[in-house]
């Protein structure tokens, strides 16, 4: 995000919130999407993208009787067939046009992407996401006009139809939810071509190691697969006796916080927040520090009660966090953008020093990570009911973060989440 903002900017920037946030509590200024504005100011890296997936999938199922085809021509059967199922997803049909400090979503009347084909990958490395996105130019995208794409698509294919279909998002375009909503309809469209077996963490560890990130040195993210079910049970038996039941998030945030490499920070986690009042879906998140019930009577149940009502208020866009980030969206770009970047990096209430995303359906689900801030990593959780080729069920954890913090994710994961809670 460039040189650090001095304080008379962030200063300015600060009491020009306090007033926005009054003129909105009076009804005097038009409430804009802070979130959306924010990831135009904050998300704009390629690090800040993230990753969905599709395994699987039958290229051919669209054909009656075909027999099992590869290469050439199953790709440029599952190209058009992909771009005609994409031009019917309306998250799709918007480009991001790219400003000196802020970028903004703008629609278009087709998808916008880019798509690529690659060898298939057998074995645990199919579920590593690809290291080349470069693709050609798909649907409404084109290239040298200003704009970027929403997405990077890359399939590869087999000799037998089979599809594995990978998208890396642009965030200031678009948000988890959606995207994988889409995923899933696309699953649902094509059918499955085989019962997919993801890998157990030990057969992972060779795929998972650090991938640096471009245009962030010392910034890297890992990779892992890991066995919730003890987590999953001990979260069925503390939701038994709490009044406000814990959702898999908060009981991932109340076991990570047991262990020495996660104790004592501020957990950032996202929430989706529907449409309403004229703005579209959005993100919100709700910031805890698990470790401050620890010891406390009654602390888990106190922990699941604080958790939920922050939940509830954010997902009603009532939280105070939301309120500011609405404050923040009327802010000039540079300021909104200085005074995101000081409080992503120096006030670990605001966002955390550390950030959880989960989506239940997702499969191999890629962390984003914004320009500045989250010093302990931004973790991605997908589905944590995969099958396994263990005979289990497991669920895909990506991190990104400073390779020294989290190069020793995967190992302290397995041992925060496959222990109890109590």
């Amino acid at each position: 995000m460039g040189a650090r903002p001095g304080i008379p900017t962030l200063l300015a920037a600060s009491g020009l919130v306090l007033v926005n946030r009054a003129l909105l509590r009076a009804g005097l200024r038009r409430r804009v999407d802070g979130w959306r504005r924010a990831a135009g100011l904050v998300l704009r890296e390629e690090a800040s993208t993230f990753v969905l997936s599709a395994f699987g999938l039958d290229a051919w199922s669209d054909v009656a009787g075909a027999a099992r085809r590869g290469g050439p021509e199953t790709e440029a059967h599952a190209a058009r067939r992909l771009m005609e199922f994409l031009r019917a997803e309306p998250c799709c049909r918007v480009r991001v046009r790219r400003g000196e400090v802020e970028d903004r979503v703008e629609g278009c009347d087709g998808p916008s992407c880019t798509l690529a084909f690659r060898p298939w990958v057998r074995g645990p490395g199919r579920f590593a996401p690809p290291g080349d996105w470069s693709g050609e130019p798909g649907g409404a995208f084109t290239p040298g006009m200003g704009a970027n794409p929403l997405m990077n698509i890359v399939c590869r294919v087999d000799e037998d139809g089979r599809a594995d279909v990978w998208a890396r998002v642009n965030h200031v375009g678009a948000d988890g939810v959606p995207v994988q909503e889409m995923l899933s309809r696309l699953e649902a469209a094509w059918g499955g071509a085989e019962s997919v077996r993801y890998p157990t963490h030990e057969a992972f560890v060779p795929h998972g190691a650090g991938r640096p990130l471009p245009g962030r040195p010392g910034l890297c993210e890992v990779q892992t697969f890991i066995d919730f079910e003890r987590l999953l049970g001990w979260r069925k038996r503390a939701n038994a006796r709490l009044r406000d039941p814990m959702t898999v998030s908060a009981a991932v945030m109340w076991m990570l916080a047991r262990h020495d490499a996660f104790a004592g920070i501020h957990i950032g986690t996202t929430v989706e927040v529907a449409a309403g009042g004229g703005l579209g879906r959005g993100v919100g998140v709700v910031v805890i520090r698990p470790g401050d019930y620890f010891g406390r009577r009654a602390g888990l149940a106190r922990y699941a009660s604080d958790f939920a009502r922050g939940v509830e208020r954010t997902r009603r866009r009532a939280s105070d966090s939301c309120r500011t980030l609405d404050a923040v969206g009327l802010l000039p770009g540079a300021l909104g953008a200085a005074l995101l970047g000081h409080a992503l990096e120096r006030a670990p209430r605001a966002f955390g020093s550390m950030g959880l995303t989960m989506l239940k359906d997702a499969r191999v689900f890629g962390a984003p990570l914004a320009a500045a801030g989250h010093g302990r990593g931004f973790m991605a959780v997908g589905s944590v009911g995969l099958a396994s080729d263990g005979g289990g069920r497991v669920g895909c954890v990506s991190v990104k973060g400073p390779e020294a913090v989290v190069s020793g994710y995967p190992r302290a994961l397995r041992e925060a989440l496959e222990r109890g809670g109590d």
